[in-house]
């Protein structure tokens, strides 16, 4: 399977993303240095096996522009074993479990984008059905304060009439899906605005079938948009979204492919 920067078009020469593995991709530590090895105990369970493995590819940007929306790509294709799950961590945050993705029959690979409150090595961790733990990362320079500022969506009045508002597409000949949520993303650190943020998201066949899951945490961005790639059967569509934050909101809506 061809990464999805192979795929796109455009973005053949020169990527404006790339991909590191090794001491390169998080600032020059051998992967096993600052929080790395607290995170690998609290969320993958102080794993016996695990080893930085370059199938594990994580594309970012090497500074960040905007610290309330650093985006990036995690690449999982090349793996030759089935992959059960996919953790996001990020070194040095106040939230530093960002996302769980469950590829089930989607292919792992995932876009999305999160807050940064300091730089740091986001790691992507992925999980064999062998039980072994593969791990990418990459290192993003950030001046900070993304997960302590408020949304901007309160700067507006009328920001809740959007509310909710779920936009999608899914193109059949590449697999690919591209969908956003109209959503605050509030992690709660701002004065006087309370945590409001997505907990979870699934995508089902037209069946009502399970296709993939994610487990959403606080540093996901404001009105997050996310990338999936689909296997042809099921990039036929049509894609049911289903989404719930903390608070109980419920979110859903459907796309059908695009010729």
């Amino acid at each position: 399977m061809a990464l999805l920067t192979d795929i796109l078009p455009g973005a053949a020469s020169p990527p404006l993303l790339t991909g590191k593995t090794g001491p390169a991709a998080v600032g020059g530590d051998a992967f096993d240095s600052g929080m790395w090895p607290s995170h690998r105990q609290e969320f993958l369970g102080d794993p016996a096996v695990w080893r930085n493995d370059p199938a594990v590819t994580v594309l970012a940007p090497g500074a960040a522009e905007d610290s309330s929306h650093v985006p990036f790509l995690i690449d999982a294709t090349a793996v030759t074993q089935p992959i059960r799950r996919i953790v996001v961590t990020i070194d040095y945050s106040p939230f530093p479990k960002a996302i769980v993705f469950h590829p089930g029959r989607a292919l792992p690979l995932l876009g999305f984008g999160v807050k940064y409150e300091v730089g740091g090595a986001l790691r992507a961790s992925a999980e064999t059905g062998a039980g072994e733990w593969l791990v990418g990362a990459a290192y993003v320079s950030a001046l900070g304060g993304g997960c302590s500022a408020p949304a901007a969506a309160h700067q507006r009045p009328d920001w809740q009439e959007g509310f909710g508002e779920l936009r999608a597409r899914l193109w059949p000949e590449t697999g690919r899906l591209r969908m956003r949520l109209r959503h605050p993303q509030d992690t709660g650190l701002a004065d006087g605005i309370p945590a409001h943020h997505l907990t979870e998201l699934a995508l089902l066949d037209a069946s009502g079938a399970e296709i993939a899951t994610l487990e959403l945490h606080e540093p996901l961005e404001e009105n997050p948009a996310l990338t999936f790639l689909l296997p042809p059967d099921l990039a036929r569509g049509p894609v049911i979204i289903h989404a719930r934050d903390n608070l109980g909101y419920t979110f859903e809506g459907k796309v059908e492919a695009t010729p």
